[in-house]
């Protein structure tokens, strides 16, 4: 028996590398005889759609912007709704606080 810790080393590191390239050969060869893989098929090639005229165009894109607009809207007047609805619950918790008289604190 050795007390030498290199030796150790050198011997407990060629056991674990030794494992590790035994599991990828291992691995490789369940990748290559694996029969539950799925047979692929020849592809189709895909087919180009044909370009939108330039007054199609135009009109989807007056569209999106229209579509732009209106949630940019709609969010603002949320963002307002949401403000007032939050200053209201604020007020009203300060309202039912404030007659409990509860001890301030100062840290």
């Amino acid at each position: 028996m050795t007390d030498n810790p290199w030796l150790i080393m050198m011997i407990n590191m060629t056991i674990v590398f030794g494992v590790l390239i035994v599991l990828g050969i291992l691995m490789v060869l369940i990748h290559a005889v694996d029969p539950t893989k799925k047979v692929q098929g020849k592809k189709k090639p895909v087919v180009a759609k044909p370009a939108p005229s330039a007054a199609a165009s135009k009109r989807q894109e007056e569209e999106k912007v229209a579509a732009m607009a209106a949630v940019l809207a709609l969010v603002q007047d949320e963002d307002d709704m949401i403000a007032a609805a939050l200053s209201a619950a604020i007020a009203e918790h300060k309202r039912k606080m404030e007659p409990m008289n509860l001890p301030h604190h100062s840290f």
